[in-house]
């Protein structure tokens, strides 16, 4: 009886030991005292961020930023936990055009602020460039050369085209001399056999073919 007993006793050490042993606690991600970084299980699938070779079940993960950060247990880990600004500024965007600290700070910071400045100075040469191409079409300037201009120039530009008299605004070469826009618009004209509306300018219905009587003359008839 006393052997059955001690066997059962066995049996659950050995079913309960491995959980507890499985997911032993660790000890948070810290960096200059302030926790970052929790612990969490490893996924199928998942890298290690220091050698990027697959994770087992037995390495560790860390969440940080949101993001999974995943370390091989033992000397990697080690490395990791010494000096985690090291490996977590790869999975930050960085670098001289977003300014991201680093190891040479001032000098990302002074190139930052110079793409600060490019980029407003871009985003102003956009702005005067349009304003430049809109005035220079309805003042008779070439618009693509006004819109270079403001591009270049910005304000200077557009200052330059609103002090420069305004020219004659002629029409597209290639369209006649006769075609322009109608001021008036005729209402279409009904067939009197069958109903059909047809261009007021019709002489003879779409529909039926029968002869009808034009009241206003065609674009055509106007421009020959």
């Amino acid at each position: 009886m006393c052997n059955r007993k001690f066997l059962g006793i066995g049996v659950v050490l050995l079913l309960v030991v491995p959980l507890w042993a499985d997911d032993p606690p660790h000890p948070d991600l810290k960096i200059d005292g302030k926790v970052v970084g929790h612990y969490a299980k490893p996924k199928p699938g998942e890298y290690c961020s220091l050698c990027y070779e697959p994770i087992q079940a037995s390495d560790l993960v860390y969440v940080v930023w949101g993001q999974r950060v995943g370390v091989h247990a033992g000397s990697e880990d080690e490395d990791f936990r010494a000096d985690p600004k090291k490996w977590l500024a790869r999975l930050r965007p960085g670098g001289a055009f977003l300014g991201v600290e680093g190891a040479t700070d001032a000098p990302q910071q002074a190139l930052s602020d110079f793409w600060f400045v490019a980029g407003f100075y871009v985003l102003l040469g956009l702005i005067f460039g349009a304003l430049c191409a809109h005035r220079a079409f309805h003042s008779g300037y070439p618009p693509g050369l006004w819109f270079a201009m403001g591009l270049a120039l910005n304000v200077v530009a557009y200052i330059v085209l609103a002090l420069k008299p305004k020219r004659e605004v002629t029409a597209v070469a290639g369209i006649p001399a006769g075609l322009r826009k109608i001021a008036s618009t005729f209402e279409p004209m009904p067939c009197p056999a069958c109903g059909c509306t047809n261009h007021p300018s019709a002489a003879k219905c779409l529909e039926c073919g029968a002869a009808l009587q034009p009241r206003t003359l065609s674009e055509v008839e106007r421009v020959s």
